[in-house]
């Protein structure tokens, strides 16, 4: 269950560090293009940059960790070669015990439909939004990056409770 939670925190942190480096270099680029278009002084632009230097330390920080996290924890065979299956979540061992595998796929159908389900209604919810936004683009990063981070997050606490009973 450590191994589970340990690596469901990372990947949770990678696609928040994604989607901040995304959300920023959006940002960059409307800000440039409104000093191409003369719709912005100098001064306003120099006052206003955006610096994505540290989100990009942060993200490649966080894709090392993750990376080496999951080659150390991954099984191997006996040539070193890493089994693909234990790459999406390693804590998860299906071969040996069949209440862990009924867990698991209970678990996975649950996140699948949360998904589902968070994506129609994120969706309306941002139709409805939108008129309400002066530049829509740059809160659709999060909108897109929230949808993996609510299945990761439903996986977890469905494979936290039935594990427990």
């Amino acid at each position: 269950m450590k191994k589970l939670s340990i690596t469901i925190i990372l990947r949770i942190l990678l696609i928040i560090s994604f989607a901040l480096l995304a959300f920023m270099q959006v940002k960059a680029t409307q800000l440039s293009q409104l000093f191409l278009d003369k719709e912005i002084s100098y001064e306003y632009y120099r006052e206003h940059d955006i610096n994505t230097g540290w989100f990009t330390v942060i993200f490649s920080i966080l894709i090392t960790i993750n990376s080496y996290y999951t080659n150390y924890i991954s099984k191997k065979r006996n040539n070193g070669r890493i089994l693909m299956k234990e790459i999406v979540l390693p804590e998860v061992n299906l071969d040996n015990d069949e209440r862990e595998s009924e867990i698991t796929g209970k678990s996975a159908k649950a996140a699948f439909s949360v998904i589902i389900v968070a994506t129609f209604i994120m969706l309306i919810i941002f139709a409805l939004v939108i008129p309400y936004l002066d530049n829509p683009l740059p809160y659709s990063v999060f909108l897109i990056a929230a949808l993996p981070i609510i299945g990761l997050l439903t996986y977890f606490i469905t494979y936290k409770v039935l594990y427990s009973r």
